[in-house]
């Protein structure tokens, strides 16, 4: 496991005030497509996470930095996602475009995700956000860390309880989705618009704290990205 400092230096190296969408016609990830049809309204998608639900609070904040981001370059996205959906995930599972590829693994993972809640324990973690910044060209979020050493273990201690159902090969970045970019890309001009919102954005706005609980962590599936289901609590409610 990465230490926090490590963990810290390694959000720290791509998590800036400021993204940079290049000086060409913006073309996002590949993996867009798989979730966004060439009209820009999500496609089915298939899968199942386990995350944080978030509170009203943070919800209408959330939505009121993505209707400041669209204000300005609406053209740089697809179909918006729907306020109730933001949520912070604490471990990616399964997914696929096609629901017959993933069933087996889904039923499975439920069954194991049942086992892991017994092992919960009702529990705060305090977050704090970052940057607003672009994930890996395929959607713009808004960057997440804990507050300290003692909040990191704590997050850390459940994620790691959930390598038992799919171990990843990639570490965690706490993060909340925002919006997804537009499937056909987008202009240098509109990328030069989205950069000064976010650069605007994350110099006065982005000073949030989060308080994430157990009770509030749910195993999830979702047949599209604006598409969620709450499966299971994973800590019971004291």
């Amino acid at each position: 496991m990465e230490t926090y400092k490590e963990f810290l230096d390694r959000i720290n190296s791509f998590e800036k005030s400021e993204i940079n969408l290049g000086d060409e016609y913006f073309k996002g990830s590949g993996s867009i497509a798989l979730k966004v049809d060439e009209d820009n309204s999500f496609r089915p998608f298939y899968g199942d996470t386990v995350v944080f639900n978030l509170d009203d609070t943070t919800k209408k904040i959330l939505a009121r930095i993505v209707d400041s981001i669209n204000a300005v370059a609406p053209e740089c996205f697809c179909e918006r996602l729907v306020p109730n959906t933001f949520h912070m995930t604490l471990h990616d599972l399964s997914n696929s475009p096609v629901l017959e590829d993933v069933a087996v693994e889904l039923f499975n993972n439920e069954l194991k995700a049942v086992k892991i809640a017994e092992k919960i324990v009702n529990q705060k973690i305090r977050m704090k956000s970052k940057y607003i910044f672009n994930m890996v060209n395929t959607s713009l979020v808004l960057g997440l860390y804990p507050a300290s050493e003692e909040e990191y273990n704590k997050l850390m201690s459940l994620y790691y309880l959930f390598d038992d159902v799919k171990k990843l090969n990639y570490p965690l970045t706490p993060h909340i989705t925002l919006s997804y970019y537009n499937v056909n890309g987008f202009s240098v001009e509109s990328a030069r618009k989205l950069e000064s919102i976010v650069k605007e954005l994350n110099a006065t706005e982005m000073e949030i704290e989060i308080e994430l609980y157990t009770k509030e962590l749910f195993y999830q599936k979702f047949v599209s990205m604006n598409d969620y289901i709450n499966i299971m609590s994973m800590a019971s409610v004291e």
